[in-house]
C-alpha cells in the first residue's frame, strides 16, 4: 500500500512536470504546441509498444485482427488522446502550466455529469458541492477576483474549457477496449495512431525547432519523465494502492505544475491562482470519493451477501487509465462455494422472471460446481471493495452436446484437433450490480483466458428466451450460429441458441 501511495504521488508530479518542461518549450525555445504534440506523441508511442511487444508480441498481432477495437482505438485517438494533447499544451501556451492543468480538471465535473445521466439520477450532494468548487475555481482563475473582467487570455481559458471536454473523451472512450487489449498497447497505438494524423497534418519536420541543449533535455524529459515515467508509476499505484485511492492521490497534478512553474520558471502565481486551485482540488475529492458503507450498529461493517450486493456507481474518474482495474475476476476458490451458489440462484430467479423453465434439476449441480471450482474453469468477479457480484465459467473440455452437432453451423470445426474453441456457461451478475457494465467485463475476461489457453474462438449457448444475454453476446461480437439441441437427465428434448466469437 505504502509504494502504491508513493507511486501514484509520484505519477501525478511526473504529469505536472511535463507541463512545466512543455511550457519552457514553448516560451523560452518557441517550440509550437502542435510540433510538441506531434514529436511527443510518436517518441511515446514507439516506447509503448515496444513494451508491449516485449511483454506479449502476440497481442500486438491479435490486436490488428480485431477491426471493431481498431475502429475504437482510431476515435479514442483523435478524440481522446490528440485533442486532449493538443487543446492542454495551447492552454498552457496562453497561460501557464499550473493555470492550464488546473482548468484541464474541470473535465471531471463534465465525466460527472455524463454518469448522472447515463445512470438516471441527479447528482449527489457531494457532486454538487465538487460542480460548485469547479465552476468557482475556474471563477477566480479566469478573473482573479475582478468579476466583471476577463484577466487570463480569452483563448487561453478557451483551450482549457476545451481540453476538458477532451479529459472527459479520454477518460470515457477507451474502457471497453482497454479491459481487452490492457492499457499499454491501446494507449500506445492512440499516440501512434493520433501522432501520426497530427503529423501528416502539422508536418514537423518542416517546423523550423531549433534542438538546443535545453531544448532537447525538456523534449526528452516530456517524453520519459512526463509521459512513460508517469503512467508506469500511477499504472503501479493503481496495482499496489487501487485505482480510486490511485486517481485521488493523482490530484497532486494541478498542484505541482502550479509550484514548478513557480519555483523552476518563476511564473506570478496571484493568491487567486493558488484559491482557485485549492477549489479545483477540493472538486477532484468531492466527485472521485466514494460513498461510505452502511455500518452496523457496532460499527463494524456489514456483510454483503452475493445477490444481494451493495452496490454503487464505479469511479467517476480513475486516472488516465480510466477505470482500469476496477473490476477484476480470479479463479474461485472452495472458500466461494456459498457465494457462487448463491450468484447462481439469483440467475435462476432471473430465468423465471423471464419465462424460463430450467426443470426441479437445476444446472450446475453442487457436486459439478466444486469439481469446476476444484479445477480452476470457475471464475468470480470483484469491484474495487472486493465484493463478489459475478460468476462464470470457462472450459477447454469438449462438451458432448456440441459434438453432436447443431441445426446450423459452428465457426470452427467441432471435431478439429486439438479442440480450437473455449466454453463459457454460468454466467450470473448480482441483480444489484446489473447495467454497470459487468457482463461486458465478463464476456471480455473470458476471450482473454481462452485466448491464453490457445484457443482460436470461445463458445456460448443461451436460452431462446434469454434475449439480453442475446443481445449482449451479439453486441460483443458473438455470431448466432444457430441451435442445439440436447437431451436432460429424464431424456427430455431441449434447444438452446449456440453461439460462437472468433478471438
Amino acid at each position: 500500500m505504502a509504494r502504491g501511495i508513493v507511486c501514484a504521488l509520484a505519477g501525478g508530479v511526473c504529469w505536472g512536470f511535463s507541463g512545466t518542461c512543455a511550457q519552457l518549450l514553448m516560451n523560452d525555445y518557441g517550440a509550437p504546441a502542435e510540433w510538441i504534440t506531434c514529436v511527443r506523441m510518436v517518441i511515446a508511442a514507439v516506447f509503448f509498444l515496444f513494451l508491449t511487444a516485449v511483454r506479449d508480441w502476440r497481442d500486438l498481432v491479435a490486436v490488428f485482427r480485431d477491426r471493431r477495437s481498431l475502429v475504437q482505438i482510431a476515435l479514442f485517438a483523435v478524440f481522446g488522446v490528440l485533442l486532449t494533447q493538443m487543446s492542454y499544451l495551447n492552454a498552457i501556451r496562453y497561460t501557464s502550466a499550473g493555470v492550464g492543468t488546473t482548468i484541464e480538471q474541470i473535465g471531471l465535473v463534465l465525466i460527472m455529469l455524463y454518469v448522472c445521466v447515463r445512470v438516471r439520477r441527479l447528482p449527489r450532494v457531494r457532486e454538487a458541492l465538487g460542480l460548485a468548487c469547479a465552476l468557482g475555481g475556474m471563477l477566480l482563475i479566469a478573473t482573479q477576483g475582478e468579476i466583471d473582467q476577463l484577466a487570463i487570455p480569452p483563448e487561453g481559458l478557451g483551450w482549457g474549457l476545451v481540453s476538458a471536454v477532451a479529459l472527459a473523451f479520454y477518460t470515457l472512450m477507451p474502457v471497453r477496449v482497454l479491459k481487452k487489449w490492457g492499457a499499454m498497447l491501446v494507449t500506445g497505438l492512440a499516440m501512434l495512431f493520433g501522432g501520426s494524423a497530427a503529423s501528416a497534418v502539422v508536418q514537423p519536420w518542416a517546423v523550423p525547432v531549433q534542438l538546443s541543449g535545453g531544448a532537447l533535455a525538456a523534449l526528452v524529459a516530456i517524453v520519459l519523465v512526463g509521459t512513460l515515467g508517469a503512467y508506469m508509476l500511477y499504472l503501479q499505484g493503481v496495482a499496489d494502492a487501487g485505482p480510486v485511492k490511485a486517481s485521488l492521490l493523482c490530484c497532486v497534478e494541478p498542484v505541482s505544475a502550479m509550484v514548478l512553474a513557480l519555483f523552476w520558471l518563476h511564473t506570478p502565481v496571484s493568491v487567486w491562482d493558488l484559491a482557485g486551485c485549492g477549489l479545483i482540488v477540493a472538486m477532484i475529492f468531492l466527485v472521485t470519493e466514494r460513498e461510505k458503507k452502511p455500518r452496523a450498529a457496532d460499527g463494524v461493517a456489514e456483510p454483503i451477501a452475493a445477490g444481494m450486493v451493495a452496490y454503487d456507481d464505479p469511479p467517476l474518474f480513475a486516472g488516465r487509465a480510466s477505470v482500469l482495474g476496477y473490476y477484476t475476476s480470479r479463479p474461485a476458490v472452495r472458500e466461494d462455494f456459498d457465494q457462487v451458489s448463491a450468484l447462481l440462484d439469483a440467475g435462476h430467479e432471473t430465468f423465471a422472471a423471464l419465462g424460463i423453465d430450467e426443470g426441479r434439476k437445476k444446472y450446475p449441480s453442487a457436486r459439478r460446481l466444486m469439481h469446476s471450482i476444484k479445477n480452476g474453469t470457475t471464475h468470480v468477479v470483484e469491484d474495487a471493495h472486493g465484493h463478489m457480484i459475478a460468476v462464470f465459467a470457462v472450459s477447454f473440455s469438449p462438451d458432448k452436446n456440441y459434438a453432436a452437432g447443431i441445426d446450423g453451423a459452428w465457426l470452427t470445426d467441432t471435431d478439429e484437433q486439438p479442440q480450437p474453441y473455449a466454453e463459457l456457461h454460468w454466467v450470473s451478475v448480482a441483480p444489484a450490480a446489473r447495467r454497470r457494465g459487468v457482463g461486458q467485463f465478463i464476456l471480455e475476461t473470458a476471450g482473454r483466458i481462452a485466448r491464453a489457453g490457445g484457443r482460436r474462438s470461445i463458445r456460448a449457448d443461451v436460452y431462446e428466451r434469454n434475449v439480453p444475454i442475446q443481445k449482449l453476446l451479439e453486441k460483443h461480437g458473438y455470431a448466432r450460429c444457430g441451435i442445439l439441441s440436447m437431451r436432460d437427465v429424464f431424456g427430455r428434448r431441449k434447444t438452446r441458441v449456440a453461439y460462437e466469437r472468433l478471438l
